[in-house]
């Protein structure tokens, strides 16, 4: 389970074992951008289907992490080992059901990391008993599966930018609350102190994710060894 920055983690890890931060950044970097990559596509997917092309037109269908990588997100990632992306570019005008579509929309990124925890907490189950260069496989299933689990909940925190915000307004307010870029801007900055100075967040996810975890882990252990 993630726990904590990664900040933090690496500033130790270089102290000790500066190989091993090496190793653990050949690891934890393309797991990261693997996560928030497909979490951004994700979103730009389902609003395509749902008739907006915006994100398509805007190049945010790309494996590039510059076109989706967030500034304020990122170091959220660094600190608190949990943050968001560059939102995807929607035009609500073009979707066939206002409200039904920014559901979905908003519900993919999230549903999206959750189904890649499930396929990487099963693959990092199956070869959790390998060795030799295997074990960097089963470290990287490992570090994916926890990364996936902890964007999934924190992204359906109730707060903006947030997905779980969106999800909220659709289904308690019919879609009527709009913020503007400013105002979502604001709030990311709020959020970002909200985290920093207290462990609300962080504590939030571990326990929820980690709760998660130990269910479904626990059955692949059971199911596959």
């Amino acid at each position: 389970m993630l726990r904590g920055g990664m900040l933090s983690r690496w500033i130790e890890a270089f102290q000790s074992d500066p190989l091993s931060l090496f190793i653990s950044l050949l690891i934890e970097i393309p797991a990261l951008l693997l996560a928030l990559i497909l979490h951004e596509i994700s979103h730009g997917y389902v609003a395509l289907w749902c008739g907006d092309g915006t994100a398509k037109m805007m190049g945010r269908l790309s494996l590039n992490p510059s076109h989706h990588l967030d500034p304020i997100g990122t170091l959220c990632l660094v600190l608190f080992g949990f943050g968001w992306a560059k939102p995807v570019p929607i035009n609500p005008r073009n979707f066939k059901h206002y409200v039904r579509d920014d559901f979905l929309v908003s519900i993919a990124g999230i549903t999206m990391n959750f189904l890649l925890f499930l396929v990487s907490s099963f693959l990092m189950v199956a070869l959790s008993q390998t060795d030799g260069f295997m074990t960097y496989i089963f470290r990287f299933f490992t570090t994916f599966a926890s990364i996936n689990l902890s964007l999934a909940i924190f992204n359906l925190i109730p707060f903006p930018p947030l997905d779980g915000y969106h999800i909220l307004n659709d289904i308690l307010l019919k879609g009527r609350l709009r913020l503007s870029g400013q105002v979502l801007t604001g709030f990311q900055i709020l959020f970002l102190v909200l985290c920093y100075s207290t462990n609300i967040v962080s504590n939030l996810v571990s326990t929820v994710a980690g709760s998660i975890w130990s269910g479904v882990v626990g059955f692949y252990i059971k199911v596959l060894l």
